[in-house]
């Protein structure tokens, strides 16, 4: 039998993993965070026992909508979980499992840090690490209930992209990139494309080609786990034992903090299948006004109003209306 696995399942899963792709090696990696300052922990190992499928029944998964917290650090050193937390997104599971928020937070979102003055969002964890943090982006949404926190590094993108074989995300935005260790151009056009390899890091990593950079590049992570889930819940579908091969994958590459089990990762599946065929997934940036600099770094300026009226809708698990009044665009908002 699996050892009982502190995971958040396949959904916040992926997302670790995809998200981190985004983070910037323009900067240089801070110290790594100090085990003694959390209760993180790596995702045990894993016995050669089959993963569970999703044709069994598995553990059901608790009442109410499920919140993780999910951190992707720019430390290439596959070992290491410290550098800086370049992106910071919310998932939600709905209650009735008919929909998931994936709300984006800006990396240079200027915000107040409990216990400490007002800085940039990713300065939180440069300081304090996920426990800070988490209490950071609960305190940004009124008093958010996190249930999960889940960190990747840098390698765990790269890792899930090739056992994925590639998957198709619905690009916003057209442009064209020159690699510049072989002088490939890589063209990424508007509409559905297939995204594989080291593609997909060039893709999700893109900001200075995009109309808001940094901002839009948040719309680009969102889009890539938009996708990486679809692809899991085919292969679940369609090659079930092949998941066995991801568990090594999630020991070396994410950290966990939180309850949900192994058990739960078939109905995890499930509901990303749910959710592929006929449910809805919802997918923001928290709103900026605008843009300044303070103490000499440039800052993303919180449109207040707007965020405190989309932590409530995450507070209640639907953020459908909160959509429909101000829409998903990631422009300043002014």
């Amino acid at each position: 039998m699996l050892t009982r696995v502190r995971t958040a399942a396949a959904l916040v899963l992926a997302a670790a993993l995809v998200l981190t792709g985004c983070s910037s090696s323009e900067v240089e990696a801070a110290p790594p965070t100090s085990p003694s300052t959390t209760t993180q922990t790596r995702t045990a190992t894993p016995t050669p026992t089959p993963t569970p499928t999703p044709t069994e029944v598995g553990e059901a998964l608790p009442d109410g909508a499920l919140t993780a917290l999910v951190v992707g650090t720019d430390s290439r050193d596959p070992k290491s979980f410290g550098g800086l937390s370049d992106v910071i997104v919310v998932v939600q599971l709905s209650a009735d499992r008919t929909t998931l928020n994936l709300v984006s937070i800006a990396r240079d979102t200027y915000v107040s840090i409990p216990g400490r003055k007002q800085n940039k969002i990713n300065s939180a964890f440069a300081g304090g690490g996920l426990p800070l943090l988490k209490d950071t982006v609960s305190q940004l949404f009124g008093g958010l209930e996190i249930d999960y926190v889940v960190q990747s590094n840098f390698a765990g993108f790269i890792a899930l992209t090739r056992w994925m074989d590639g998957f198709t995300v619905d690009n916003k935005v057209a442009n064209t990139r020159e690699v510049i260790s072989t002088g490939r151009v890589v063209e990424f056009p508007e509409g559905e494309i297939r995204l594989e390899n080291t593609d997909a890091l060039i893709y999700v990593r893109e900001r200075k080609q995009l109309p808001y950079g940094d901002l839009d590049r948040t719309e680009r992570a969102r889009a890539v786990l938009t996708g990486m889930m679809k692809r899991l819940a085919e292969i679940a579908e369609d090659e079930p034992d092949k998941l066995v091969e991801l568990m090594p994958i999630l020991h070396d590459n994410v950290k966990v903090v939180g309850d949900i089990e192994v058990d739960h990762l078939p109905t995890m599946i499930e509901m990303g299948r749910r959710l592929r065929d006929e449910g809805r997934v919802n997918s923001v940036m928290v709103p900026i006004r605008g843009f300044d600099t303070v103490d000499g770094a440039s800052v993303n300026l919180l449109n207040e109003g707007r965020t405190q009226e989309l932590g409530a809708g995450l507070r209640q698990g639907d953020i459908s209306s909160y959509i429909d009044q101000y829409g998903t665009s990631n422009a300043p908002t002014g």
